[in-house]
């Protein structure tokens, strides 16, 4: 691998890797300043934005006076003033930022514009901003039935919050173009700072819902792949001066909740890695990775949701939620133009981040569950001293759910993470010699 440091290939910048989840999350008491566990677990790749809406936005109405409620598989559809109140707890206590959903659907204003006042009032500088809809592409065309329902639900809301901040429009990636394009060119200069897709990388139940899918990423120009999807997103965002550019605000392996010993395994981890650093090369200033608990959006399972909950109760950590971890551990700087050869191997691939304190993070993911790469990197400097840590399962295997490590530890359901210390990389010259184990993501520092 060389890294070519004079090069600019794309910034990370804080709050990066984030979560999504189906609104009807805040009805169960899971969002509340009481939730240790969960407040942990965010904690670790804190601050970030963390998105409410999916499709369950769509399925919720504001009713001030509504409690929340706690019933295994069954979740209140109505939104009151003590689900805000917990949401702005859970934000406090993590640094966290949120992206806030309004009901579309319903096509009621004057209620839209009642939740997104008393919203707007309890979580203060937690709020990013309000999302209108999720993947409205379902129901309508921008130019046609959308555009006049949209404006008049964000009308409302910034009548009655002059300073609300807008964002969306949540398009699937396929309607990058039809919708994202032409939404972003109409609603800029109206307190629109964030523009927002969703994309996952296959179906659960098709063709593409298999392990083969999240060996590499897919780089078609089309409006269905990823290279397509990002760049007519960032096109969109830079071409009409969108402040905060665009987030994908909703992401994961499979749409359709996941598929089990897949989005939940091994290879979920060293996929998202993939996907966060592609992203940012292409301009995405965060994603966020969606989850929840049966019951919400259907009856299936959420195999795919980064910290697993039952009854608001925090159960389990799966592996993606590692290779959120290490890609904050990352930090915040300029990305460099890398190339990398490992015996024309395409599941391996290597990403390279210049920090504003000089040193080099260098990222290794092989995706390879049998054979193990020599990794040689230069990073086009002196070197002084490198260090490395491991995200890994025992045994290796890239459809491992359980026996996950980072920095040689485990990641607890209350948020705990006993990691050990780096290991020391002998150096050369500009060169760090790294060993990198089949199914394995290695992060490397380099001063």
């Amino acid at each position: 691998m060389t890294v070519t440091r004079a090069s600019s290939a794309g910034t990370v910048a804080s709050g990066f890797a984030g979560f999504s989840y189906e609104k009807t999350h805040m009805t169960n008491n899971s969002f509340t300043g009481r939730n240790s566990a969960l407040i942990a677990l965010h904690k670790l790749v804190a601050p970030t934005v963390v998105r409410i809406g999916a499709t369950d936005v769509n399925n919720c109405t504001w009713v001030p006076a509504a409690q929340p409620q706690v019933t295994q598989g069954s979740f209140s559809k109505s939104i009151g003033t003590v689900d805000v109140d917990g949401l702005a707890d859970l934000m406090s206590a993590t640094g966290n930022r949120v992206i806030y959903g309004i009901n579309f659907v319903a096509n009621d204003p004057t209620n839209s514009a009642a939740e997104a006042t008393y919203a707007f009032g309890k979580l203060g500088s937690s709020l990013y901003g309000f999302e209108i809809g999720n993947e409205m592409n379902q129901v309508g065309t921008w130019p046609g039935t959308l555009k006049p329902q949209w404006e008049s639900i964000a009308n409302a809301i910034l009548a009655s919050v002059p300073s609300a901040k807008m964002v969306g429009p949540a398009a699937s990636g396929p309607y990058s173009l039809s919708l994202t394009t032409p939404f972003a060119a109409d609603e800029k200069g109206k307190n629109l700072v964030l523009l927002t897709g969703h994309y996952y990388a296959g179906t659960r139940g098709r063709p593409d819902g298999v392990l083969a899918t999240l060996l590499t990423l897919n780089t078609s120009t089309g409006t269905s792949g990823l290279l397509g999807f990002l760049t007519n997103t960032n096109a969109a965002a830079v071409n009409n001066g969108i402040p905060d550019g665009y987030r994908v605000g909703e992401c994961n392996t499979f749409g359709g909740h996941g598929v089990d010993g897949l989005s939940n395994a091994l290879i979920s981890a060293l996929w998202g890695i993939d996907f966060m650093f592609y992203s940012a090369l292409h301009g995405a200033s965060g994603v966020n990775f969606h989850g929840g608990e049966k019951g919400q959006d259907g009856n299936n399972p959420f195999y795919y949701s980064p910290i697993e909950e039952l009854n608001g109760v925090v159960t389990n950590v799966n592996p993606l939620f590692y290779g959120m971890v290490l890609f904050n551990l990352v930090g915040t700087g300029h990305l460099l133009t890398t190339t990398a050869t490992a015996s024309g191997d395409s599941s391996f691939t290597a990403y390279a981040l210049q920090r504003a304190d000089g040193s080099v993070m260098v990222v290794l993911d092989n995706k390879d569950e049998t054979n193990a790469v020599n990794a040689t990197v230069n990073v086009g400097a002196s070197v002084t001293s490198a260090s490395a840590i491991y995200l890994m399962s025992t045994p290796a295997s890239l459809t491992a759910q359980t026996g996950i490590t980072l920095a040689g530890a485990g990641i607890g359901k209350d948020g705990s993470w006993k990691y050990a210390a780096p290991y020391a990389m002998s150096t050369s010259g500009s060169s760090v010699i790294v060993p990198v184990p089949p199914a394995t993501a290695v992060l490397v520092r380099v001063l």
